[in-house]
């Protein structure tokens, strides 16, 4: 399984250098409602359009579309076809989860750790909560970064009870700003290699304010 990591992460690594700024946040005239396939509640808008994240289609990724999302404190640069699957804005609980058309999730979760406590405390918690819930960090603690700021990744396996039970994998990234700390959860299947470039470019992309 270290396979899948390693595939992903040179993936990842091929593309981070030269990222990592502090770009100014954007000024709100830039940022409007956006109103697409995908919303799932017509009387809130989950995410809005942010025009300076838009990409156009390369020979590797689809056509990609900037949005704000979490009440504007993160923008990132998804591809059009990705179906918002779920979100909550709620207080300290606040998610959002898309589905991408070639077989996995990104979810993004606002996490309730201090932005005061070094990385070994906010790592050690969720590493926590990983066992807590099952599952199995295969690899870990990888730095990796965002387009303005720093992350630690890892490979999780959790095996799914049914008849017959299954394991699914996830890639998992602790992301923290000054403002904030993130958990980004790509969950896919054994197989990435159709769709490696799509979720480290949308990694990469993200600010987070």
């Amino acid at each position: 399984m270290r396979k899948i990591y390693l595939a992903l992460f040179a993936a990842y690594v091929a593309g981070v250098f030269g990222c990592g700024g502090s770009p100014t946040a954007p000024s709100e005239d830039e940022v409007f409602y956006l109103h697409q396939r995908g919303v799932i509640d017509k009387r809130f808008s989950w995410e809005r359009y942010f025009p300076p994240l838009d990409r156009e289609q390369s020979t590797r990724l689809p056509r990609r579309v900037g949005v704000s999302i979490l009440e504007g404190d993160v923008r990132l640069s998804r591809p059009l076809d990705w179906y918002l699957r779920t979100a909550d804005y709620t207080a300290e609980k606040r998610q959002i989860s898309y589905q991408s058309p070639r077989q996995f999730v990104f979810n993004i979760y606002e996490r309730t750790d201090s932005t005061r406590a070094p990385w070994v405390e906010v790592l050690s918690r969720y590493e926590e909560d990983v066992a807590k819930a099952g599952g199995t960090i295969m690899a870990g603690r990888i730095p990796v970064a965002t387009s303005n700021a720093q992350g630690r990744s890892y490979l999780i396996k959790t095996t799914i009870e049914s008849s017959p039970p299954y394991d699914s994998y996830a890639h998992e990234v602790i992301v923290r700003s000054s403002n904030r700390i993130l958990l980004v959860q790509i969950v896919h299947g054994e197989d990435i290699e159709a769709s490696i470039d799509e979720m480290t470019d949308a990694l990469r992309s993200m600010l987070v304010y």
